[in-house]
Order: C-alpha cells, then structure tokens, then sequence
C-alpha cells in the first residue's frame, strides 16, 4: 500500500506597502521563489494581517499612509504572540543612519529601493534560515562551546553551568546567542526582555545586565558578547 508524503505548507510571506506597482512586483517575484504571499496597505491593516496569519516573514515599507513603519515594527515587538516573526524594512528613504536606526528598533533587515531582485530574495531566503528565530523556549541548542538548555532555563559554558543568571540576564544572552553573528539593537533588546522600549527602562539597565553577563560567563566568555557603540549588542561564537 502506497503512503502519502505530505509536502510542508509554504512559507508565508506578508507584504505591507502602501505603493501598488510594489505590491504587484513583489507578489509576482516571491510566489515565483515558491513563497505564499498576502499583502496590506497601511500599518494598521498589517498588524491585523500580522496577528491573523502568523507569517513566517514581513516586508514593511516605512512611508505607510497611517502609522509609520517603525511603529508597525515596535508594535510587533511588543505583542508575545507575534513578536519573534522576522522583519525585513524596505524604504526609499536615504536618511543618513536609518539602517542603524531600523535595526535598533526591532527589525531584523533592511533594503532600499530601488532594490534588486535577486539580492531581496536572497535576504529573504537568508533571514528564513535562521532556526533561532523559531526555536522553542524549552529547546536544547548548541552553539560551538555554549550549550542552552530551555527546559531547564540554564547555560552551560564550555561544559560548565553559567551559575546565577537571573531571568532577565538569562533572556539576554540567550537572545544574543540565538540571533548570533546579527548584530541586536539596544530597543530591540529592551522590547525583547522587557517587553516596553529602551528610553521607558532606567538609562543604565540594559548595560547593567549586559556587564553582569559578562562577569559571569568568565573571560573567555566574555570576549564572545560584543559592544557594536551606537548601536547594540553581539555574540560571536569565537571571540
């Protein structure tokens, strides 16, 4: 008796621009790379798509006729629910230092138009193979000499636990090594850990954390969680 193979469902892809030619050639060359495609044409029908389809991927333009893109990507962040779907910002804006500014604020890319085909597919594909974007809180994952334990809310150092992570410290570096080598914003982290942005938790607490991570993990260790000034925070798996 021959057995079914079920293929696995395609990757879902939401588009969020307020330009029709945009939409039109986006749908057309990603359903062509084989993704399924939605769109929306304001940030508010976005998060609407965003919190009723569950994509695996956004595309969000920052010029949106309502909320600005940078909203739609800070409200993301914000809602448990939906707030680990990755998001690629695509703007013709060429403000000097809005790449910066955008991955600060939560997003996980960023491409200006006019953009090429090939590159924007590529990203795409790029930021759908990371597994840390999924990964369950209560996942084994290793990484070179870091193993993170989920279920049992440790980390282990070279075979040694990482002792006294309090919660929050324990989020961070976790966060940091799941999304390694990418290069997190301080916002983003904030909304990530403290679920509210950076400029609404005491100026110094981010860094406070990050300080004492780094006391903990020992030296070798700390080499590894990196300062990026300006911009955030990064963990390398070789120093």
């Amino acid at each position: 008796m021959l057995t079914k193979t079920l293929s696995p469902p395609p990757t879902r892809i939401l588009v969020v621009d307020d330009e029709a030619p945009v939409r039109s050639l986006l749908d057309r060359v990603l359903r062509q790379s084989g993704f399924h495609v939605s769109s929306a044409v304001n940030g508010c029908e976005g998060l609407e798509c965003v919190a009723r389809e569950n994509p695996d991927l956004v595309i969000l333009d920052l010029n949106l006729p309502d909320l600005s893109g940078e909203d739609v990507c800070q409200k993301i962040r914000q809602t448990p629910r939906i707030q680990e779907v990755p998001v690629m910002i695509l703007t013709g804006r060429t403000t000097r230092g809005l790449s910066a500014q955008c991955l600060n604020g939560g997003a996980d890319d960023y491409l200006s138009k006019p953009f090429d085909i090939q590159e924007l597919v590529a990203r795409v594909r790029a930021l759908l193979r990371r597994p840390s974007l999924y990964a369950s809180s209560e996942a084994v994952i290793k990484r070179q000499r870091i193993i993170i334990n989920g279920a049992e809310h440790r980390i282990l150092w070279d075979g040694r636990r990482v002792e006294d992570l309090a919660p929050k410290e324990y989020e961070l570096l976790r966060h940091l090594i799941l999304l390694s080598p990418r290069v997190v914003g301080k916002n983003a982290l904030a909304l990530k850990v403290w679920g509210i942005p950076l400029d609404q938790i005491h100026q110094r607490t981010l860094d406070v954390h990050i300080r004492r991570i780094r006391k903990k993990i020992g030296a070798e260790g700390a080499r590894c969680l990196k300062t990026i000034p300006c911009i955030g925070y990064q963990w390398l798996d070789k120093p």
